[in-house]
């Protein structure tokens, strides 16, 4: 039975930068914030775009977004857990992983977060949100514990940008399991590049020597 590896895992991802740019690009413009419009519960899956995006609009007035460790730990305090990266890999893997040892998930896991890390420290340093304006509608709810949050981005010079974030409870908190850009699902997009890659794995390492 085949074992997805950290080795494979690696592969995957050095063979993916179109899909990392993709991904980054897409969550920087999320980020993207000029004002806030009504005020949101905090039980409103909106509630954490809508503070999120309040933090990073401070963050990037300020000179802190220049030093490398003050960005990452920036990310990896007020973004990165907002995710939840257990639910995006299990989308991502599918039925792979059943064949996949505890291990094996954890260190996918493990690195999907660090490659969201790194890509959104990438762009966020140079991120400007001043010129940047954001629309918010409504969270729509499919039962009680998933919600849709969408947003229109506007920005001068580029096409507008409908984003559409995929939310699921956890307890008393909502976290976000994927996020579309014009209809683009990233786990969808990360998924094709999993199964891709990992079927070309396989075949290199079945060959007869």
């Amino acid at each position: 039975m085949y074992l997805i590896t950290t080795q494979a895992a690696r592969l995957f991802f050095r063979q993916t930068r179109l899909l990392l740019i993709f991904t980054s690009l897409l969550l920087t413009s999320s980020l993207s914030y000029a004002y806030a419009q009504a005020a949101v519960k905090s039980t409103d899956p909106a509630y954490v775009i809508h503070t999120t995006l309040a933090k990073i609009t401070a963050f990037s007035s300020n000179s802190d977004k220049a030093n490398a460790t003050n960005l990452r730990g920036f990310i990896e305090n007020e973004i990165i857990p907002h995710f939840d990266f257990n639910n995006m890999s299990h989308w991502i893997t599918g039925r792979y992983s059943k064949n996949m040892t505890e291990q094996d998930k954890s260190d996918f896991q493990r690195s999907l977060r660090e490659t969201f890390l790194s890509s959104l420290a990438k762009h966020l340093g140079s991120f400007d949100a001043k010129n940047t304006r954001i629309r918010f509608y409504p969270a729509r709810y499919r039962g009680t514990a998933e919600a849709f949050v969408s947003t229109t981005i506007y920005q001068p010079g580029t096409p507008t940008v409908r984003l559409d974030f995929r939310m699921k409870r956890k307890g008393n908190d909502w976290k976000i399991i994927d996020v579309k850009a014009n209809g683009s699902s990233a786990v969808l997009y990360y998924r094709r590049h999993f199964i891709s890659q990992l079927r070309s794995y396989q075949r290199q390492n079945t060959r007869p020597r």
